[in-house]
């Protein structure tokens, strides 16, 4: 067990049909949570099916676009007609990696959208089904909202993440006389399929650069996601997680 949650609730996870969003919906499924999971029309929900399936878990999956409030809040609502909503974890997001310079309005406004716009739309959803009882909302934001990533040129998602962090203490502090804890988790260089996209010498490189020497699993930044959901991070609310393997203590 690495987290004390109820069994049977729900649990709300966008992006959950792969990398961390997958891992944090099986972690959630091992755990006896059912867990709802929101992702971007055309999404492959296969893996997650198939996790759930193994396990013998109820899991809802719902084909939305995060950018839009009115399609997240009847999505969540959704969830809730299946059981009482404990938890959700918010992990929908984009990267845009361009030189800030030749940036349009429109991918500036789409990576914006999606990993700020659609957090904070999943939040005002997810404190709506669980206000009455209480519950905890963990959102995903990146060590790139502290740092500037050497090399790496992707201001509009640095920005929106530095959003998340703020956000998510904003609501944490605002909520808390609802029940409703909001804490964020700040991951550094995971192995993912986008990680996986990259050239061998980019990741030995992001390896290099972390005092633990390597790139974090998904289960990884899971592991915490769950801690912070569960009934031991009770006391934490409006807190920022990194899960970076050391890289922000240089």
């Amino acid at each position: 067990m690495v987290a004390e949650l109820e069994h049977g609730a729900v649990a709300v996870v966008t992006g959950g049909a792969r990398g961390i969003g997958l891992a944090v919906a099986q972690a959630l499924m091992a755990e006896g949570v059912r867990v709802a999971c929101l992702d971007q029309p055309g999404a492959d929900f296969s893996a997650l099916q198939a996790a759930a399936a193994r396990r013998g878990v109820e899991c809802l999956t719902l084909a939305v676009d995060v950018r839009e409030q009115g399609a997240v809040q009847d999505a969540v609502r959704e969830a809730a007609g299946a059981g009482p909503v404990r938890y959700a974890v918010n992990c929908a997001g984009i990267d845009g990696l361009a030189p800030s310079h030749e940036v349009s309005t429109e991918e500036w406004r789409r990576v914006v959208a999606v990993d700020l716009d659609g957090v904070f739309f999943a939040c005002q959803a997810e404190h709506e089904a669980m206000r009455v009882e209480g519950g905890a909302i963990v959102n995903i934001a990146s060590m790139s909202g502290h740092i500037v990533n050497r090399g790496v040129t992707h201001a509009a998602y640095g920005a929106a993440k530095a959003g998340v962090v703020h956000l998510s203490r904003s609501l944490g502090v605002e909520w808390a006389a609802h029940g409703v804890r909001v804490n964020s988790v700040s991951p550094g260089y995971v192995r993912t399929a986008m990680t996986a996209r990259n050239a061998p010498e980019t990741n030995a490189r992001f390896a290099h650069d972390t005092p633990l020497g390597r790139l974090a699993e998904v289960h990884e930044v899971a592991a915490p996601v769950l801690f912070l959901l569960g009934a031991g991070a009770a006391f934490i609310t409006a807190t920022d997680l990194r899960v970076d393997g050391g890289f922000t203590a240089w």
